[in-house]
């Protein structure tokens, strides 16, 4: 049986590297794999462990953080709500940049595709 569900804002799949603040104090390296406007999805966790409102900070290349909190975690994989919403200019920007870090890393960008 398929379920529909109907979300409030649409979700963009990336695949970015970028390192994740624990209120703990410890870094981990992770990646960005789905973004909206009010939260975003990482990977890449391993076997850190996460609590529901777990307070971090995403630091991205470029120098941008964004702070939140753990949504849910499990199996390495965590959802974080974002405690500034993105602009849709903002976000539009680290959609652009993670399709150009994927290009640069496939090659496709010296064939200007």
């Amino acid at each position: 049986m398929s379920v529909l569900m109907i979300r409030t804002h649409r979700r963009y799949a990336l695949r970015m590297p970028a390192k994740l603040q624990c209120e703990r104090g410890k870094t981990l390296r992770c990646l960005l794999i789905e973004l909206s406007q009010h939260g975003l999805r990482i990977s890449n966790l391993g076997e850190q462990r996460f609590e529901p409102g777990d307070a971090v900070t995403l630091d991205m290349q470029g120098g941008r953080s964004m702070p939140g909190k753990i949504r849910w975690a499990h199996d390495g994989v965590a959802g974080m709500v974002l405690d500034n919403p993105l602009h849709l200019p903002e976000m539009s920007e680290i959609i652009a940049a993670g399709r150009q870090h994927k290009a640069t890393q496939t090659g496709e960008a010296r064939y200007g595709t």
